[in-house]
């Protein structure tokens, strides 16, 4: 333990924390306050999680407990990760193509202090129930998203959620990798050992992600445990890990990415003689593409032990909750057995009885001798013999035995939970219309309606659009959306800005939503837009201001499979004086003037338009024809006799508007 440490948490015990700008929301029983330390705090009855606002270190966090487990009194104001006054011995390092950065603001402290630092680009924000900090590494953005979430052992919402989302904004491919570094301490005590499944990890320990357990869990006794932390590893809430370090803090301090790591050494800082402990998660690097984003998550907080205390003090831990798919086929049952008398157990057993239903290798175990004091533990993997056949829960008991003290027993309920299932539905927010061959408006609002009909939550998810052939997203518009936790139950409405690219009718859309540990679903379905015919028609030039001319567009639209276009242009010569006639836009192709033949005037009133048309263009002014007014009214202006043809030499059905016509 650092004995810096001890002195900081005294303090802290006895002096009140002064709370400042303290808002308390009733609807979910949680609080928000800055500090007099300048801490951002957002917290409930079980837990706070604290982010470091100032300058120094800025974006770091620690946990603590508030009320801590409902029916303990011991636990209260307990840190769970080390951060008094301000958080800065955690931190999390970026990998970013074989350079080692550190997220959040500098420091000039131990842990991080000679590391390359990106720009803090949104500092620690509450938004939603969340403490968002942004950092920005070049084209690399990270977001670091603290919650609150419910714990998978306890069934309460006394674990913080660690979210990281990683978003690649540049045009190239990243290859991008976490590491996330975590202070842990139980309330005062620094040295308590990590029990991993039947592991009881002291000294410096790796494991690779196909070793890892359910979860880890610390604790100081089985028989009257002051706190009771645990990291979740493996489940549909967080991410695995693909390495995950056991060792000391100072080490893990010194070193941004690698770090001196001893395997068997005990938890000690170089020079010194008092254990402090710490533990480092590793997602190795992988390649991102331009555009992408992926999320990493992480849980920590309380533990969920049931315990019965007795001479062999009996503690089981298992998920509250169950459920079972692909990557889940069965879950842990942990047993942590203590020997609290001054004699030596002799010939310990321990028996896990199951439902018939259910069934795990070597129920019965022998476990031997267990010195005074002395600790056990016993991890078994449960699985249903019918994964068709799932009951809605069940009750296991673990049995210990000794040959000469009592034995003692524990029982303790798992429930199983379907797993998520999502619907999603799209439509258009807006009617679009054809209006002068163009959809208006344009782009328009698209919304899928996604909702969650199944029994437990999706993480980190995103939905991402996918559009037919001719659609586009408008300008700063993201086709891939970041939601977060989808509940069990919940709806969210996911808006996006699409634009059409000369394309109506019917259109197949697809959502595509993610989550984490590779779930994904793609819901497909159609909207119609209204039909874009061939059209040409006439309009008066805008921004005209000159009353004594009259200036007129002919306009084509949606003329795009057309080569020729022949039509006569027909005007009152007794009240309009022809002017010139100058080329539309329609001829005009990257900067340069397309060819355009000029109209021939083929009788008083008439010019007679043939014109080739240029490859690949839609939409336009073909021609603008200028007038010198004689009177006050310009009588009738038409199109007569048009003619479009395609490439098969075949004519092109096409509707023609004339909208200038003499008032009557």
């Amino acid at each position: 333990m650092k004995k810096y440490k001890k002195i900081l948490i005294f303090i802290t015990v006895i002096t009140m924390i002064f709370m400042i700008n303290i808002n308390i929301s009733a609807e979910n029983d949680t609080f928000s306050a800055v500090d007099e330390h300048n801490n951002l705090r957002f917290g409930n009855e079980y837990i706070v999680i604290v982010v470091n606002q100032n300058e120094n270190a800025m974006g770091r966090f620690a946990v603590e407990t508030t009320g801590g487990a409902p029916l303990r009194e011991d636990d209260m104001n307990k840190p769970l990760i080390y951060g008094r006054p301000t958080p800065w011995t955690s931190y999390t390092t970026l990998w970013l193509n074989g350079e080692k950065y550190v997220f959040g603001g500098q420091t000039e402290r131990r842990a991080g202090k000679d590391a390359k630092y990106g720009e803090v680009i949104q500092e620690p924000t509450l938004e939603n129930g969340q403490i968002i900090t942004k950092t920005q590494f070049d084209n690399i953005v990270v977001e670091q998203i603290l919650s609150i979430v419910r714990s998978s052992t306890t069934g309460l919402a006394d674990t913080a959620q660690i979210k990281y989302r990683i978003i690649n904004e540049g045009d190239e491919r990243e290859k991008v990798g976490l590491r996330l570094m975590i202070d842990t301490m139980l309330g005062e005590n620094d040295g308590a050992p990590f029990r991993l499944g039947e592991d009881t990890i002291s000294t410096d320990t790796l494991y690779y992600d196909k070793q890892l357990e359910t979860f880890w869990q610390a604790f100081d006794s089985i028989s009257n445990p002051q706190v009771t932390s645990q990291g979740t590893l493996i489940g549909p809430d967080v991410t695995t890990p693909d390495r995950v370090y056991f060792s000391d803090w100072g080490s893990l301090a010194d070193g941004v990415w690698d770090f001196d790591f001893n395997p068997g050494e005990e938890f000690i800082r170089r020079g010194e003689f008092e254990i402090d402990s710490a533990m480092a998660m590793y997602w190795v690097p992988d390649t991102l593409e331009a555009g992408e984003s992926k999320t990493i998550i992480s849980n920590y907080g309380l533990g969920g032990i049931t315990i019965v205390p007795g001479i062999l003090s009996l503690g089981v831990t298992s998920p509250a909750e169950v459920t079972f798919n692909e990557n889940n086929r069965s879950f842990p049952v942990v047993a942590y057995l203590e020997n609290t008398s001054d004699i030596e157990a002799k010939n310990v057993r321990a028996e896990l009885e199951l439902p018939d239903n259910f069934e795990a290798d070597n129920i019965d175990r022998e476990i031997g001798d267990l010195d005074a004091g002395g600790i056990s533990q016993i991890n078994w993997n449960v699985r249903p013999k019918d994964y068709g056949d799932i009951p809605e829960d069940m009750t296991y008991r673990v049995i210990v035995e000794a040959d000469n003290t009592d034995s003692n027993e524990v029982e303790r309920k798992v429930d199983f939970l379907g797993p998520p299932i999502l619907e999603a539905d799209i439509s258009l927010m807006e009617e679009v219309e054809a209006i002068d061959g163009k959809l208006e408006p344009n782009p328009f609002k698209l919304q899928a309606n996604i909702s969650n009909v199944g029994e437990t939550a999706l993480y980190g998810v995103e939905a991402e659009l996918i559009l037919a052939p001719g659609l586009d997203a408008a300008a700063s518009e993201r086709l891939t959306k970041h939601l977060g936790i989808l509940d069990s139950n919940e709806r969210l409405n996911v808006n996006w800005l699409i634009q059409a690219l000369r394309v109506d009718g019917k259109l197949p859309f697809a959502v595509k939503v993610s989550g984490i540990n590779d779930y994904e679903k793609t819901i497909v379905e159609e909207i119609e837009l209204p039909e874009l015919s061939p059209l040409v028609y006439l309009r008066e030039t805008p921004g005209q201001r000159d009353q004594n001319y009259l200036s007129v567009d002919i306009v084509a639209a949606n003329i795009g499979e057309a080569e020729i276009m022949d039509f006569d242009f027909v005007f009152d010569n007794d009240k309009l004086l022809l002017s010139h006639v100058s080329r539309g836009d329609f001829f005009i192709g990257d900067n340069n003037l397309l060819p355009f033949n000029r109209p021939e005037r083929i009788e008083s009133g008439k010019l007679r338009f043939e014109q080739e048309l240029p490859y690949d263009h839609f939409n336009g002014v073909i021609a603008t024809v200028h007038f010198r007014k004689r009177a006050d009214s310009y009588g009738n202006i038409e199109i007569e006799n048009l003619s479009l043809i395609n490439a098969d030499n075949n004519e092109i059905e096409i509707k023609l508007r004339n909208i200038i016509k003499e008032e009557e």
